[in-house]
């Protein structure tokens, strides 16, 4: 009785012990620098002119009341990121359904799977920056050539306050598509062929095939796929920093550039730990919105 007693106890703790060190890496590296960050935020930390000053929660109050730019930073990084994992899911979605259809060719199925893989081993430093100057660039893009060849004048996307915007979206569509299609295909199939097999005895079409069949099955992953990728595109800074660096003006400045600007620009290091941390109170929040919605 005493060593049942005894093995009940130890396999309740278990789970405890087995998450420590994992609990151990995330108070490390983000709760600390988290807490560091806040008490740096309550500070006028001037980098060129030190010491630090406490003034409590006066930067957070600017940057919401009195900084229209850090507000044109936020609405942008949410619109951004709605938009283009909002796009990204659709296209991504109706790409994996094709590739998991049974009836197209499995030659042209692999070979479009293993093209899909290239952004994954290619830095993102280095795509954007081949998109910049290969293909958008005015003079030297494959772009504008083609449309020049159309008789279209070429035009500079990355210098234009509507053009920059869709530049770096159709940029990113390109590079991050693939991994939602990835994990849809994966998720298409791995669903049982007589799913498929009944639906088409029931006499369902394509599109009943999708909201009825598919969409209710792979819901999961869809979710957990576009939080991944809804997170990613809100903190997404390498691109945009390579190919407009926040311009032109700040029209395609997200959080992440303009804390980075703040502070390593402007070195106005408390005001821009304050704008790091409302980014990360903001992602903490939406993130919490997608979990909740996940355990309904």
């Amino acid at each position: 009785m005493a060593t049942t007693s005894a093995y009940n106890r130890d396999d309740r703790t278990f789970p405890y012990i087995a998450i420590m060190p994992v609990a151990l890496i995330v108070l490390l590296l983000g709760a600390v620098p988290a807490g560091y960050t806040f008490l740096l935020s309550l500070q006028r930390y001037e980098l060129i002119n030190p010491p630090a000053v406490y003034i409590g929660m006066k930067n957070f109050v600017t940057l919401l009341t009195d900084d229209p730019r850090f507000v044109h930073a936020l609405v942008f990084t949410l619109c951004f990121a709605l938009v283009a994992t909002s796009l990204e899911l659709v296209i991504g979605f109706f790409i994996a359904h094709l590739l998991a259809d049974r009836e197209v060719s499995h030659f042209f199925s692999s070979m479009i799977r293993t093209l899909l893989l290239v952004p994954f081993v290619v830095a993102p430093v280095v795509a954007s920056y081949t998109f910049k100057t290969l293909i958008y660039d005015q003079t030297f893009g494959y772009l504008n050539n083609v449309l020049k060849l159309v008789g279209i004048p070429g035009v500079d996307l990355f210098h234009g306050s509507i053009a920059a915007p869709i530049g770096i979206l159709v940029m990113e569509l390109i590079l991050r598509t693939p991994f939602i299609v990835i994990i849809l295909y994966a998720a298409i199939s791995s669903i049982e062929v007589s799913i498929f097999d009944a639906s088409k005895i029931d006499g369902v079409n394509w599109a009943q095939n999708i909201g009825r069949v598919i969409i209710p099955v792979i819901r999961p992953i869809i979710v957990i796929g576009c939080i991944l990728r809804f997170m990613d595109a809100l903190k997404m800074f390498d691109e945009i920093y390579v190919v407009t660096a926040g311009g032109p003006g700040y029209v395609t400045e997200n959080l992440s550039i303009f804390a980075t600007t703040q502070a390593f620009t402007y070195f106005h290091m408390g005001y821009a730990a304050a704008a790091a941390f409302l980014f990360l109170l903001v992602v903490v929040f939406l993130v919490a919105l997608f979990m909740r919605r996940i355990r309904l």
